[in-house]
């Protein structure tokens, strides 16, 4: 697990951290929301990671305003890297990692602590909304589970992950994720680096380890989607990359918890069903490099015939 290297401060109730790479345009809002959360016991880290545009400087003012904010600079190592820095520096009871050019309702850290602690939760998670700045179908980002998880209920994270994966409301995102520190520091054992989609990781580590899950039907999240983000670019050999280094290392944890054998297998079977259909737009020969990928990495057992038609004769 990772080797947090600073101590919980019991009077610090949540750590926000935030990667920060070249969103000066919007990192403003992202900042006002999380300075003005009606919860104010923060410790507000942000991770400057190489950034070339003017988010230095807004970084640097917010921290002349407020004392809770903490930054560090680091050369440009993708937001898996700055995440688990800004973890090491992290000294509240919970944390919450929130993007950079996102928003977040500024009674969210409050409810979300108030229910971890009158529940004895592990973690708690919610809704969001998207804000479209690129032309893309609004139910492609859809994160409202409302009416789908019984929000009464304390759910045991397999169980969770089970329900949401057989209901299509698997989401594997951190910023839908309110989470004890304790717990991060037991079963956490930190982002990889230099891939994308190395949220996975994060989500599913967290689900397979938790007891006891709660989840509050807001959308306290604001997403925005714009041209650069990860999600809105075409999808290519990087995101299978990307796919198959998580999916790779989740398999893996089998060896250690065979109990987690069939979780894991229906998490396998949905997302590489996805991604092998997603990748029926790539070129031929991305699409032979892809093949040989599966096959080497026995991936190509998890994806079923259909997508496999798909994925060669759909252009």
């Amino acid at each position: 697990m990772m080797n947090n290297c600073s101590a919980i401060n019991s009077s610090v109730k949540v750590s926000v951290i935030i990667p920060v790479y070249n969103t000066a345009a919007y990192l403003y809002d992202a900042l006002d929301s999380i300075c003005n959360q009606t919860l104010k016991d923060l410790e507000i880290i942000l991770i400057n990671d190489g950034s070339t545009d003017n988010s230095q400087h807004i970084i640097e003012e917010y921290a002349r305003k407020d004392n809770r904010i903490k930054f560090l600079i680091q050369p440009n190592q993708r937001q898996g890297v700055a995440r688990n820095n800004g973890l090491q520096l992290a000294t509240g009871q919970y944390i919450y990692f929130m993007d950079s050019d996102d928003i977040l309702d500024t009674d969210a850290l409050r409810q979300c602590y108030e229910m971890c602690e009158k529940r004895g939760l592990d973690f708690v998670t919610f809704d969001a909304k998207t804000i479209y700045e690129v032309p893309i179908s609004p139910s492609t980002f859809n994160y409202c589970r409302k009416g789908k998880i019984d929000e009464q209920k304390i759910w045991n994270g397999i169980e969770l992950m089970h329900h949401e994966l057989e209901h299509d409301t698997f989401y594997v995102v951190p910023w839908l994720c309110f989470t004890k520190h304790s717990f991060l520091k037991q079963y956490f054992g930190g982002f990889p680096s230099g891939v994308i989609h190395e949220d996975t990781i994060f989500v599913v580590q967290i689900m397979l380890n938790a007891h006891r899950v709660g989840y509050i039907p807001r959308p306290f999240f604001k997403r925005r989607i714009r041209n650069s983000s990860t999600m809105a670019t075409s999808f290519s050999m990087h995101n299978i990359e990307g796919y198959t280094l998580v999916c790779t290392q989740i398999r893996s944890w089998v060896q250690q918890h065979a109990e987690w054998n069939a979780i894991i297998d229906l998490y396998l079977r949905k997302t590489l069903n996805s991604v092998i259909w997603l990748g029926h737009k790539m070129k031929t020969l991305e699409k032979i490099e892809t093949y040989c990928r599966f096959q080497r990495l026995h991936l190509s057992q998890y994806v079923n015939l259909k997508n496999w038609i798909v994925f060669w004769l759909k252009i």
